[in-house]
C-alpha cells in the first residue's frame, strides 16, 4: 500500500554546500522524514545518526541534468504536486529514501526535453550518513 503526501515545486532551491542551477525539486513535509529518521535511530541506536538533507525532505525531479528546452524552465514554478510514496526505506548506505510515484513529475520531465524517468528514479529523500 502507498501513502500519499504533497509538496511545493521549487526551482534552483538555496544551498550553502554548491550550486543548485538546473535543479528542480518537490519540497515535502519535513515530518515525513522526521518520522522515519526516528525509527531508524530506534532500529539501529549504535549506529551513525541520519542527518536531515540539506533541503529537507524533497524529491529531486531534475539533478543538475542538461535541459534541452531551456525556455521550459520555470514551469509550474510553486504549484502544489501530489505524489504517492511506498513506505519502505532504501539506502545505498550514504543516502535514506522513498521510492515516490507521480505521473505530473514524469510528464514536467519531458517538458524539459529531458528523459521520462530520472537516473536514479522519483525518491523522497529523508536521511543521509555523513
Amino acid at each position: 500500500m502507498n501513502w500519499k503526501s504533497s509538496g511545493k515545486l521549487t526551482y534552483s532551491p538555496r544551498t550553502h554546500l554548491k550550486s543548485s542551477e538546473n535543479w528542480l525539486v518537490v519540497m515535502c513535509d519535513d515530518e515525513i522524514a522526521n518520522y522515519y529518521r526516528c525509527l531508524y535511530r530506534r532500529e539501529f541506536p549504535w549506529l551513525s545518526k541520519l542527518q536531515r538533507p540539506v533541503w529537507g525532505c524533497h524529491i529531486s525531479v531534475v539533478r543538475g541534468e542538461n535541459i534541452p528546452n531551456v525556455q521550459a524552465w520555470g514551469f509550474a514554478a510553486n504549484r502544489i504536486i501530489n505524489f504517492d510514496y511506498e513506505p519502505g526505506v532504501k539506502t545505498n548506505g550514504e543516502y535514506f529514501w522513498l521510492t515516490v510515484h507521480c505521473d505530473e513529475l514524469l510528464a514536467i520531465r519531458e517538458v524539459f526535453g529531458v528523459r521520462r524517468e530520472p537516473k536514479f528514479g522519483l525518491h523522497l529523500t529523508i536521511g543521509r550518513i555523513t
